[in-house]
């Protein structure tokens, strides 16, 4: 009996094999494609499915691919890739398109990341009301959809190197895990086109991806980790001296840093809600340029305004090529706010917790866009419940470390006073 618990706003998650198993996939499989066949029977040629290096990722592609072709629908069979390959293959080709991952959950994980063509996402909870009522036993009798494997690694290739200037790539050192999954694969041919020596002594920059390749972490040449945040605004005035007055979305615990210098720059700044679906959505509808969040998430329009941990380690080579300057200085010009790491609490009741923290800070200037935002002079926090599991997470950033500190110290306080599990 499928788990409803495993269906979360635009992808499904769960625990591999007791929330999600062979037959899970299989059921899913039936009702992607049913509901495709519903909502873009016109263009549905067939669909694209990818996997990660998960070890549960293989079994669970072969079972959904089944549920896929049992609707009578045909699929490209990608292989080993990453998510960001998976969002190119929609867009590029204009298919629907399937992700076997689970992104940063931990291995025992595994899930889909579901999207209509041109990589359009949308409420995947929609498929559990499928599946109830469209289940194996009562499908209809239909000739089987055909699976064929597609190599995409040239076209994907040429499509991200577009982004930067190969010629004026200056040589450097970078230190990086190219060894293992999809990231890995895809790597070692980028790096055949660029002046890179990796994992050598003295690295200009070092990197690390997620698993699924959508998301990148940098660390400077001394080895201290930078912020998403400051890589954004970088971002940020990279694309604005090349579109001047563009869009930018940004997500609401991007540090101050983003919307600052979109603004000093002459670009629009637009504040959205965390989560993927949500950026994207917005750099679409408004025909943003690039999309920020903090958790190392960067969204491209050229990308189909989909994100890619690997066209922003592109675009970073780019950026230390043209500014000629080490990243550590690039970093120091932008860091003018002190933030805390996020920070995560499990709650009873998300909602409610929030609500009684919101108690506190009445007369103040507070929006819910989301979660509970609360803004001065001195400093914002912003308190919201996870998208993709049971927690609040705490965000807080200020003019300076006394201001964090008291801040910090004072939210914490408050927090203590409600129920609440650690």
């Amino acid at each position: 009996m499928l788990s409803p618990s495993i269906f979360r706003a635009y992808d499904i998650r769960g625990i591999y094999p007791g929330e999600l198993d062979e037959e899970t996939a299989y059921q899913i499989g039936q009702a992607f494609a049913f509901y495709l066949k519903e909502n873009e029977a016109n263009k549905l040629e067939k669909v694209v499915v990818g996997h990660d290096a998960r070890v549960s990722s293989p079994v669970l592609k072969r079972s959904f691919i089944e549920g896929i072709r049992a609707k009578g629908v045909d699929v490209w069979d990608i292989g080993l890739v990453t998510v960001d390959m998976v969002y190119f293959a929609s867009g590029y080709f204009h298919f629907p398109a399937a992700m076997i991952t689970a992104s940063h959950n931990p291995k025992d994980w595994n899930g889909f990341k579901l999207m209509k063509s041109n990589v359009e996402f949308f409420v995947t909870k929609d498929l559990e009301t499928i599946i109830g009522t469209n289940s194996p036993k009562n499908a209809a009798m239909l000739k089987k959809g055909e699976v064929a494997r597609k190599d995409i690694k040239t076209d994907y290739l040429k499509h991200i190197l577009s982004f930067i200037n190969i010629e004026t790539i200056r040589p450097m050192r970078v230190a990086i895990d190219i060894k293992s999954g999809a990231v890995g694969s895809i790597l070692e041919s980028i790096l055949e086109k660029l002046p890179l020596e990796i994992n050598v002594g003295h690295y200009h920059f070092g990197c690390a991806f997620d698993g699924d390749g959508d998301r990148i972490v940098f660390v400077d040449e001394r080895g201290e980790t930078v912020n998403p945040s400051i890589i954004g605004a970088l971002m940020a005035r990279y694309f604005l001296k090349r579109y001047p007055y563009g869009k930018i979305v940004y997500s609401s615990t991007v540090s101050k840093i983003v919307p600052d210098v979109i603004n000093i720059y002459g670009g629009e700044a637009i504040r959205e809600r965390v989560g993927h679906a949500f950026i994207e959505g917005r750099l679409k509808k408004t025909g943003g340029i690039l999309g920020i969040e903090a958790s190392g998430h960067y969204y491209f329009k050229k990308n189909f305004y989909a994100d890619s941990g690997i066209i922003s380690f592109l675009l970073l080579i780019d950026i230390l090529s043209n500014e000629k300057k080490s990243l550590s200085v690039l970093v120091s010009e932008l860091s003018k706010y002190f933030s805390i790491p996020e920070i995560n609490f499990k709650v009873t009741n998300p909602q409610d917790f929030i609500k009684k923290i919101a108690q506190n800070f009445e007369g103040y200037d507070v929006d819910w866009l989301d979660g509970l935002t609360v803004r001065t002079e001195d400093f914002w926090l912003n308190l919201r419940p996870s998208n993709t599991e049971p927690l609040v997470r705490l965000n807080i950033e200020a003019k300076d470390e006394l201001v964090l500190g008291r801040i910090k110290k004072d939210i914490m306080t408050l927090m203590d006073q409600f129920v609440f599990l650690k």
